[in-house]
Parts: C-alpha cells; structure tokens; sequence
C-alpha cells in the first residue's frame, strides 16, 4: 500500500516538474539577442556579451547571425536569474 502512495506521489511530482518545464521554455525565448537581455537586465550590452563569453560554450549557448549576438535558452534562463537577486 505504500509502495503505491509513493510510486502514485512520485508520478504527481513528475507531472507538475514537466507542467513547470513546459510552462518556463513557453515564456523564456528559445532564443534573444544581447540587445534585449540587456534592456531585460538593465546591465550593459559588453557585460553580457562579456558574461556569455566567460561562462558559455560557443556555438551552442552563444553565437553570431547577421551581425547580432544571440544567446541560448538555457543562457538566457541563467542571465536572468542572476540579475533577479
């Protein structure tokens, strides 16, 4: 009987884990330039290009197209959480 409780909450737990994913990557872009994490932020354009730079791989969470820098989902979620403190 416990086993089920706890296979039954476990399952519940995922269910809302995979809600929350879901709901997160609909409202965090799955991509944004510099320009606007910067306008997010309120922090300058050369510290985030600096920040992805220092602490992101390029090419997967950073890269170049027409001349804009453009960061990742997973960049962008770490940005702003670090500006939200």
């Amino acid at each position: 009987m416990e086993d089920n409780f706890k296979q039954s909450e476990y399952l519940a737990l995922k269910s809302l884990v995979l809600e929350l994913k879901e709901m997160i990557s609909l409202m965090i872009p799955q991509k944004a330039s510099v320009s606007y994490l910067s306008e997010t932020t309120g922090k300058s354009r050369q510290s985030i290009r600096q920040f992805l730079i220092n602490n992101f791989e390029p090419e997967v969470d950073y890269w170049v197209d027409g001349g804009k820098m453009f960061a990742s989902q997973k960049a962008v979620i770490t940005i702003l959480n670090r500006s939200s403190k």
